[in-house]
C-alpha cells in the first residue's frame, strides 16, 4: 500500500505485511515506512495484527509469551488464555477506570503497536500522527478491531527524563483517540466513531494505578528500616513469623495497620506472598477495614490480590508445567479471608478446598473439575459416534484392515498410525463400544470420567484392547471434537442444543470450557502426541494373517 501528501512534505508511505515465522495464521507482522525522495527514511512503525480466533483453544497467552516480554505483559495484563478481556477491566469498579471499554474487546482482531520512530530533525511536524492515522484508516484495521499500544520509553535510565518522555508519548496517543484500558498502562483505540472511548476528553482520561506511588525500594536495608514487619512477613513463611508479628504488635499495636509506600498493609503482604501462617495470625485481630481497603498501588483488596495471584500462577503452570489445581495454602487463605469479611463460605475448610481445587464456580463439578455442561458436551459427542459408526460396518471386508482416514467419522482419526494395520472390523466395533461405554458412564452416573470407570461399561471391546487400543483414544476424540463445536471452535453445538431442556437446566460454571484441564485429568498427557492423525501416509493396510484368527466369525 502506498500513499502520499503528509503535512508540508512530499513523501511516500509503504505498508508491508508478512506472516509470523512460527504462527503465520495468528500473527501478521506489519511494517510501515515513510520515505522522502531526498531525505530518505523519516518514520517507521511496527505492529502485530493478532487473530485470536486461531488460538481460541486456550493458547493465547502461551503464544504471546514466546517472542518478547512486552507481548507477555500486554496479553497477561489485558486478556485470559482464550484472548478474552479480564473482567475487572470492563466490569464496574475502580480498576475499570473511565469504564469506556467493554466486552467489545473480545470481538474482531487486535493490532498491537510495537513502536513508532520519527527521525530526530522531523519530529513535531505531524509526521508521527499522520503515519499512525494512515495505518488506522487502512485495510489492516477493520471496524470491529481494537488497536492497542503501551507508551513506554526504552533505553532511558534517568527517572525524570523517562517520566517526561512517557508523558509525551501518552499525550501523542491520546491526541489520536487512544484511551486507557482500565487503569493499566495500556491504551486502546476503536475505529468506531461512536465508541464510548471517543467521548472521553483528553483531560478526562484516568491515570494508571501506580502513577502517584513511588517505586518499591530495591534497597533491602532501607525497606527493613522503614517497614520491618512487612519485610518479615514477606521473607518468613515458617511458624516463627507468628511470634514475630506478635512481638511487633506488643511493642506497637498500630504496626499491624501500617501501610508501606505502595499502600500495602501487613495483611496485604501476607496474602500476596502466600504466607498462610502470617495471614492466620493477623486475622486474630480486627482488621476488617484492611480487608475491604483497595487504596493501594494495585487498586485491589487482599482477597482480590489473592485471586490475581492464583490466576497468574495457574496460567503460568498451564503454559509451562501443567496445572493440577490451586494449592491448599491458597484455598485456605481464600477461605479465611472470606470468613473474616462475612462472606458466604462452605461449612468447613475441607469442603471449600475440595469444591474449589480446580476453579469450580457452580458447586456441582464432579471431582471439582468436570462441570455438568462439560459432561453433557462429552456424552452427546460420544453417543453420536456410538450411534453413527455402525453404519460403517459394511465398509469392511473379511480379513482386510482399512485405513482409518478413509472412514467417514471423526473418532477414527484418533487411532495412532502404529495401530492402523490392526484396523479390522472387530477393532472398529470395539472402539465403537468404548464410545458407548463413555456415554453410559457420563449419562447414568455422577462419577468423573476415567478409564477404569469406562471399562466397567464395555461389552465388546476385547479385540480392540488386545491389538493395542486404549480408552484414551476415545477420550482424545471426544474432547477434541467437543472443543471444535464449542465457542472455542465453530460453536455448532449451540445450533443443536441451545434450547435443549437437559442443557438449559444445567448450571453454568467456569469449568464449562476447560477442555485442557479435562484432558489432563482423564490421562491425556500434554507431553505425549495425540490425534487427530490426519496426514499419516500408511505403510500398508495388510491383509489379515494367521495371528489374527481370534477375530469373531462376523468379521469380514
Amino acid at each position: 500500500m502506498a500513499s502520499t501528501n503528509p503535512p508540508d512534505l512530499n513523501v511516500l508511505l509503504n505498508i508491508e505485511v508478512e506472516g509470523h515465522w512460527e504462527h503465520p495464521n495468528i500473527i501478521k507482522i506489519i511494517s510501515v515506512q515513510v520515505k522522502h525522495p531526498e531525505l530518505g527514511d523519516l518514520v517507521s512503525l511496527n505492529a502485530w495484527r493478532i487473530s485470536r480466533a486461531h488460538c481460541a483453544s486456550g493458547r493465547f497467552l502461551e503464544i504471546m509469551d514466546e517472542d518478547m516480554q512486552e507481548m507477555h505483559d500486554f496479553s497477561a495484563t489485558l486478556f485470559d488464555k482464550f484472548g478474552h478481556v479480564r473482567p475487572h477491566l470492563v466490569d464496574p469498579g475502580h480498576r475499570s477506570g473511565t469504564g469506556c471499554w467493554g466486552h467489545e474487546l473480545n470481538s474482531g482482531e487486535l493490532l498491537y503497536i510495537l513502536d513508532i520512530n520519527v527521525k530526530e530533525p522531523y519530529r513535531g511536524k505531524g509526521l508521527g500522527s499522520w503515519t499512525l492515522l494512515k495505518l488506522l484508516g487502512s485495510e489492516h484495521v477493520e471496524i470491529e478491531d481494537t488497536v492497542i499500544c503501551w507508551p513506554t520509553p526504552v533505553d532511558i535510565r534517568e527517572k525524570d527524563v523517562w517520566n517526561s518522555v512517557r508523558s509525551r508519548q501518552i499525550a501523542f496517543f491520546r491526541k489520536n483517540n487512544f484511551r486507557r484500558i482500565g487503569r493499566t498502562t495500556f491504551f486502546g483505540y476503536s475505529p468506531k466513531i461512536n465508541h464510548p472511548s471517543r467521548s472521553i476528553p483528553l483531560d478526562g482520561d484516568v491515570g494508571a494505578l501506580d502513577d502517584n506511588r513511588s517505586a518499591i525500594s530495591t534497597n533491602f536495608e532501607e525497606r527493613q528500616l522503614h517497614f520491618p514487619l512487612h519485610c518479615a512477613i514477606a521473607d518468613d513463611k515458617a511458624t516463627t513469623v507468628a511470634a514475630t508479628i506478635q512481638s511487633f504488635y506488643d511493642r506497637d499495636p498500630t504496626s499491624i495497620h501500617k501501610a508501606d509506600e505502595m499502600g500495602f498493609t501487613p495483611i496485604f503482604v501476607a496474602v500476596s506472598s502466600g504466607n498462610l501462617v502470617a495471614t492466620r495470625k493477623l486475622l486474630e485481630w480486627d482488621i476488617r477495614g484492611q480487608l475491604e481497603n483497595a487504596e493501594n498501588a494495585e487498586g485491589v483488596t487482599p482477597l482480590e490480590r489473592l485471586a490475581d495471584t492464583m490466576r497468574s500462577t495457574r496460567e503460568f503452570s498451564e503454559i509451562f508445567l501443567g496445572w493440577d489445581g490451586y494449592s491448599d495454602d491458597e484455598l485456605t487463605i481464600q477461605y479465611l479471608l472470606k470468613q473474616a469479611m462475612g462472606q458466604a463460605v462452605d461449612p468447613n475448610l475441607t469442603t471449600h478446598i475440595t469444591k474449589n481445587k480446580y476453579g469450580c464456580t457452580c458447586g456441582r463439578c464432579a471431582g471439582g473439575w468436570l462441570s455438568p455442561r462439560m459432561r453433557f458436551r462429552l456424552e452427546t459427542d460420544a453417543v453420536f459416534w456410538a450411534d453413527s459408526m455402525p453404519m460403517n460396518f459394511s465398509s469392511f471386508s473379511r480379513g482386510q484392515a482399512l485405513n482409518p482416514s478413509d472412514m467417514m467419522d471423526s473418532p477414527s482419526d484418533f487411532i495412532p498410525p502404529s495401530l492402523h494395520s490392526s484396523f479390522y472390523l472387530s477393532f472398529y466395533k470395539g472402539y465403537c463400544d468404548v464410545l458407548r461405554a463413555i456415554y453410559l458412564l457420563l449419562s447414568t452416573t455422577d462419577e468423573v470420567l476415567s478409564a477404569p470407570g469406562v471399562l466397567r461399561f464395555t461389552q465388546n471391546a476385547d479385540f480392540f484392547f488386545q491389538k493395542g487400543g486404549r480408552v484414551e483414544f476415545a477420550f482424545d476424540s471426544i474432547t477434541h471434537c467437543a472443543q471444535e463445536q464449542s465457542p472455542l471452535g465453530d460453536d455448532t453445538f449451540a445450533e443443536t442444543f441451545d434450547d435443549y431442556p437437559d442443557w438449559v437446566s444445567r448450571p453454568t460454571c467456569a469449568n464449562d470450557l476447560e477442555f485442557q484441564l479435562v484432558r489432563q485429568k482423564i490421562g491425556l498427557d500434554r507431553n505425549q502426541q495425540w490425534g487427530p492423525y490426519y496426514n499419516f501416509e500408511g505403510g500398508g493396510m495388510d491383509v489379515d494373517d494367521e495371528s489374527d484368527d481370534d477375530e469373531s466369525d462376523d468379521d469380514y
